[in-house]
């Protein structure tokens, strides 16, 4: 692996059914050139959203397996090469760790980032067999 660093990347997911029935409002936009994160204060049309930045964002309209190319990806490939790397899913109850993490079956693209890391070392350890008999 070329260099260690920690990365803080964060994800906003759509909104689940219970939301939409409520009808709730997203207050949160992405620019996902600058890694930048705006939340919106509802009712506040003075006030300036929040702005935060970080080493990553992605949208509603980014599948987990974008996320998983750009970001988790790079690391499982770091540990099936002896590296050690970690994935820690942090957030409020509700927020989408378990939508990033397991995912859902249906799209495909939304299939977590822990079965798509299992696959991953599972198909090195196969080639590697493979490649060694």
């Amino acid at each position: 692996m070329a260099s260690e660093s920690v990365k803080v990347v964060v994800r906003c997911r759509p909104l689940n059914d219970r939301e939409k029935a409520m009808n709730c409002k997203t207050v949160i936009s992405i620019d996902s050139s600058h890694c930048q994160c705006f939340i919106e204060k509802p009712g506040a049309t003075e006030e300036p959203p929040k702005q935060f930045t970080f080493d990553g964002t992605y949208y509603i309209n980014h599948s987990t397996e974008q996320i998983y190319n750009e970001i988790a990806y790079p690391l499982v490939e770091g540990v099936t090469e002896g590296y050690n790397g970690t994935i820690f899913a942090y957030g409020q109850t509700g927020s989408g760790k378990s939508f990033t993490m397991q995912g859902v079956l249906d799209p495909p693209s939304q299939r977590g980032i822990i079965p798509r890391a299992f696959e991953h070392i599972f198909e090195t350890i196969q080639v590697t067999s493979l490649y060694l008999m």
